[in-house]
């Protein structure tokens, strides 16, 4: 049977973790229907065990075990910032990556290549599997489609002269295609340029995994501790509603410290739950009273189509959000989304207050209120 390959230095470390598990879920979904997956994905300092999956998982070497963090944990970007030390894994990575990628397409059993990540894995991909004629399909999520636009015009047109046999592009959102679109002088929307939000990686609700209400307002966000993920607009303007809502913290980044001093000098009731899997998400998303998506784009960083907003929905819970890069786009009929401008707190602030004053969003058994746009 003719395997697909499926590269991506964002992947799964352990079992149960909750880095990339998206991308797991989407090959094991297709794994399901017979097709043979072969993932390759780097061997990080997180690694541990194996994980189950009819997925093959295969790991590449880029740094000694101890030091390879430059992928894993927060992504690429993010570590270094935290570690600027990493960026000298940079190249080994590069090297590491292209030599197990030239190893892998030519196994007579590889018959298609699918890279998640424009950069490293996509132009890696594009670059090797072009010169041998290998099929191969893209996947742009966020953050690396916005890295690859902001790179000098010379490196950019070597990028679209390698992605010229692909048989797709995708792209988390029509705003990330567009955006892509115009930095490359591309004058049409070509074929193969194709929006796929990743939409059906979103798990249904286990009623197992509820959690009582406590009958306080809950603010739940659920993602990155990243600059561009707004989540101090979100403390600073709970510290400014009455009552005080309490806060339900999940995720991590490189800003988790900072950001809980900053609920502490507030005197927010605030806890910071870190990664956490499906059945603590589903946990949190089942007792919340809002999802809080309070994005911004910073040095041309910005939102892809952030499957949380997804899986709110699928909980009926109501969601509060910035117009920011592709989350308008998630918007649907009958939707509970109320969209505000990003970094206009006062905006931010009247929509939640909205949310929690509203006995509906407390009763997940009535239907939800209809989307509302705020300023």
């Amino acid at each position: 049977m003719s395997a697909t390959l499926v590269v991506s230095t964002t992947f799964p470390q352990y079992q149960g973790d909750p880095r990339g598990e998206f991308i797991l879920r989407h090959w094991e979904q297709a794994a399901g229907r017979g097709t043979a997956v072969r993932v390759l994905a780097p061997r990080t300092a997180w690694c541990r065990g194996t994980i189950a999956s009819p997925c093959e998982i295969v790991r590449f070497a880029y740094a000694p075990r101890l030091a390879s963090t430059l992928t894993g944990n927060f992504g690429i970007l993010e570590n270094i910032r935290e570690r600027p030390w990493r960026a000298a894994l940079v190249a080994p990575l590069w090297i590491a990556l292209r030599r197990a990628v030239q190893r892998e397409i030519v196994r007579p059993d590889v018959g298609r290549v699918v890279a998640h990540m424009l950069l490293p894995g996509g132009w890696i991909v594009a670059d090797e599997c072009s010169r041998r004629g290998v099929p191969f399909e893209l996947f742009g999520h966020g953050t690396d489609v916005d890295v690859l636009l902001r790179l000098p015009a010379r490196l950019r047109r070597r990028f679209l002269d390698r992605i010229g046999a692909a048989e797709a592009v995708r792209f988390p959102s029509a705003e990330k295609r567009e955006r892509f679109r115009q930095v490359f002088g591309l004058q049409r929307d070509p074929t193969r340029l194709v929006v796929e939000p990743m939409v059906h990686c979103v798990a249904p609700p286990d009623p197992e995994c509820a959690r009582p209400r406590t009958g306080s307002r809950t603010i739940l966000y659920l993602g990155r501790l990243i600059p561009q993920k707004g989540v101090e607009d979100l403390l600073i303007v709970a510290s400014r509603m009455q009552p005080r809502p309490r806060l339900e913290i999940a995720g991590d980044g490189p800003h988790r410290r900072r950001l809980q001093r900053l609920a502490r000098r507030l005197g927010l009731e605030a806890r910071f739950h870190g990664f956490v899997h499906l059945p603590a998400k589903q946990a949190l998303l089942g007792a919340a009273d809002v999802l809080c998506v309070p994005s911004r784009e910073i040095a041309g960083l910005s939102e892809g189509a952030p499957l949380v907003i997804r899986e709110a929905f699928a909980h009926a819970l109501p969601v509060v959000a910035t117009r920011v890069g592709g989350i308008p786009e998630l918007d649907r009929p009958g939707g509970n989304l109320q969209l505000v401008p990003p970094g206009d707190l006062a905006a931010l602030q009247g929509a939640l207050d909205h949310v929690l004053g509203d006995g509906r969003s407390h009763d997940r058994s009535e239907p939800p209120t209809p989307t509302r746009r705020v300023g």
